[in-house]
C-alpha cells in the first residue's frame, strides 16, 4: 500500500484564487501565456466586483465562493520519512474564484 504525507503549515500559505472567462485569453507570443507571471491587473471593487486590465482592453466581473474548497500542491523533491512513497506540501487553499462574463471593453 502506498502512503503520502501532506504538509500543511499555515504560516506559509500565499493567496490563490481562480479565474474563470467566458473565452480564451489571447497573445502575440509564440508561447503563449506560458510562463509569464503578470499578464492582467485585478482591481477588487464595491461588494463582490472586480475589474480586470489586460492591456487596453478591460472586463467586468464578479467574486463568488467556491462550494468546495481545494488545495494547491507541490511534490517535494526530499522524502519526508522513509515509511512515505511521496510527500506534499500545501502551497495554497483556494476559497474563492472570479468569473468574467462580460465582453472586454476597450479603454483608450
Amino acid at each position: 500500500m502506498s502512503q503520502i504525507a501532506i504538509v500543511y503549515d499555515e504560516s506559509k500559505q500565499r493567496k490563490f484564487c481562480l479565474l474563470e472567462a467566458q473565452g480564451s485569453l489571447e497573445t502575440d507570443s509564440a508561447s503563449g501565456l506560458q510562463g509569464q507571471r503578470d499578464f492582467a491587473t485585478i482591481e477588487r471593487l464595491d461588494g463582490d466586483k472586480v475589474q480586470m486590465k489586460i492591456g487596453v482592453h478591460r472586463v467586468q466581473g464578479s467574486v463568488a465562493k467556491l462550494k468546495k474548497p481545494f488545495a494547491v500542491m507541490k511534490k517535494r523533491s526530499d522524502e519526508c520519512t522513509t515509511t512515505n512513497d511521496a510527500c506534499y506540501d500545501i502551497e495554497a487553499i483556494i476559497k474563492e474564484k472570479i468569473i468574467f462574463k462580460m465582453r472586454p471593453d476597450v479603454v483608450l
